[in-house]
């Protein structure tokens, strides 16, 4: 399942509100992957407090439902239907079962590296193909702080004034943003509050995975998102993973369908495990 795109946009930054006007909101982005002519609508449709990312990174098939009410995200894959809640228990259940296991990675990490491609494929196979040996190594190492750092730098997306931020991961700049003072944006308080609840739900699922965020297809900075302030309109990977980048092209305000905001009948559910 590939999130990363979506999470990579929403978790660099939070945002607060002051807005009282009553409307369901479609932030409508453009997907912009590395190496590909021609970007891809990212629509982002919130309503009574669910939010909903249709084609998450630019996969037609896959879907991010979060519920502000539940606190919980569903990963909704229409290719085989069906549908994975995540909840922070469920994160910090899986946690505890890493923090047994963190020594032996980290060495298996150590004894990864020296192996040829041929042979970390054998290991693979070997394991049922359940298991990526690269990913394992690298969520056996410990992450280094991630912040965000003002340029002073303002530009226009699509109408709106932002200021230019880079997220940096230890001395590393992982990302660009650009962020639109909430104010100026035609969205509802109560979308806004929904937004806001989304990043510290991803906030506190970086800070419990220890790393295992991108094994279960999740990819999330590990940011203290309470003290900054800005929506997200424009942002830019610079990791070197090719993710792209994500640039708002217009905000609608008129009602999303609530048959949107529900799981499709008839998908069958699957639970998240640590070895997927």
């Amino acid at each position: 399942m590939n999130t990363r795109h979506f999470l990579f946009a929403l978790g660099t930054t939070a945002l607060l509100c002051n807005q009282t006007v009553s409307a369901d909101s479609t932030l409508e982005f453009l997907l912009q992957e590395t190496g590909t002519p021609a970007g891809k609508p990212q629509p982002v449709m919130i309503k009574d407090g669910m939010l909903l990312v249709k084609g998450a990174g630019g996969d037609d098939h896959l879907d991010l439902l979060y519920s502000r009410a539940k606190e919980r995200l569903t990963i909704i894959d229409h290719r085989k239907k069906t549908f994975m809640p995540v909840d922070e228990q469920q994160i910090s259940k899986i946690s505890h079962q890493t923090e047994d296991v963190m020594p032996l990675l980290q060495g298996l990490g150590e004894q990864m590296a020296r192996l040829t491609p041929a042979q970390r494929a054998k290991w693979e196979d070997m394991l049922g193909g359940q298991i990526s040996l690269n990913k394992l190594a690298k969520a056996s190492k410990p992450q280094k702080p991630t912040s965000i750092v003002r340029t002073g730098v303002g530009k226009s997306v699509a109408g709106f004034s932002c200021e230019e931020m880079n997220v940096v991961q230890g001395k590393a700049t992982m990302a660009e943003v650009c962020l639109a003072p909430p104010d100026k944006l035609n969205l509802s308080g109560d979308d806004y509050a929904t937004i806001r609840a989304l990043f510290n739900f991803s906030g506190n699922l970086a800070a419990k995975t220890h790393g295992f965020a991108e094994h279960f297809g999740v990819k999330i900075p590990n940011l203290n998102i309470r003290e900054i302030a800005g929506v997200p309109i424009q942002m830019r990977d610079l990791s070197g993973e090719n993710l792209g980048s994500l640039t708002l092209n217009r905000i609608v305000t008129s009602e999303v369908s609530k048959s949107l905001m529900e799981v499709p009948n008839g998908y069958r559910a699957e639970k998240l495990t640590l070895w997927k």
